[in-house]
């Protein structure tokens, strides 16, 4: 049990900028096994977003009040995974040797791509999450996180690895086929229990939407992802989340 702690400490101290104490310095082998947990932290995240909703709303009109939650989701991320988005536009799209995508994508600096891609994809987070109605919006603050996270942990496992050193390889060697089954059983099980049918229609189309851009990915990348494409992939799983919930809304209305 101390050990499933720590890893899941672990977990929440690199995804988050929460200030999280660890009784030892952690080994590659609990960051490596603190993959698993990705999803946990993403609830975490969740938890936080709806209750931040709970307290914007007493004070602040809607349209105001989810502006500050995308922006709460990034700060709480430390803009960790929008980082690797940001990268992965900038390496990925435009005529580019797989080296120089490499390259490209390990630079600091953003370029045009990624300003845009960016720019996309926070618009797309807030007008999605603003259409989706208030009663489904602490499901939708709760899911988001969780699911894109788990897109996460599922590009881990079902694709290579893409550098010859780097945090992938050791998530690579400690997280196995088995540990996603048992994460997706628990991620099928939770969204059904919120939303229903839904719910596990969502979870399903998340794990379709990891499948596609970890593919697309690997046609510019042949040997395989790198740690700013599973950043890229965990936001693009978020925005899904929100769009689908706020097309969907009259759907899950007709189905409660």
């Amino acid at each position: 049990m101390k050990q499933i702690v720590l890893n899941f400490l672990v977990a929440l101290q690199f995804l988050t900028t929460l200030p999280v104490p660890l009784w030892r310095s952690a080994t590659s082998e609990d960051v490596g096994r603190s993959v698993r947990y990705f999803p946990v932290v993403g609830l975490v995240l969740g938890i936080i977003l709806a209750s931040l909703n709970w307290f914007f709303r007493l004070w602040l009109p809607p349209a105001l009040s989810d502006l500050l939650l995308v922006i709460s989701l990034l700060l709480l991320s430390g803009a960790l995974h929008l980082d690797g988005f940001l990268d992965s536009c900038d390496g990925l799209f435009g005529y580019r040797t797989t080296e120089q995508r490499l390259e490209i994508m390990h630079d600091s600096r953003v370029g045009s791509f990624g300003v845009a891609g960016g720019f996309a994809l926070l618009s797309l987070k807030y007008v999605s999450l603003s259409s989706i109605p208030t009663d489904l919006k602490t499901a939708a603050l709760l899911l988001a996180p969780l699911l894109g996270r788990w897109a996460l942990v599922t590009s881990v496992v079902l694709f290579p690895y893409g550098r010859e050193s780097g945090l992938g390889t050791i998530y690579k060697r400690y997280t196995t086929k088995l540990s996603l089954a048992l994460t997706s059983l628990v991620i099928a099980l939770f969204t059904s229990l919120i939303l229903g049918g839904p719910g596990l229609l969502l979870a399903l189309l998340i794990f379709g939407v990891a499948l596609l851009v970890g593919k697309y990915i690997m046609l510019k990348l042949p040997k395989g992802l790198t740690g700013d494409s599973y950043g890229a992939i965990a936001e693009i799983g978020e925005m899904v989340t929100w769009l689908f919930l706020g097309a969907a809304a009259n759907m899950i209305h007709s189905l409660a």
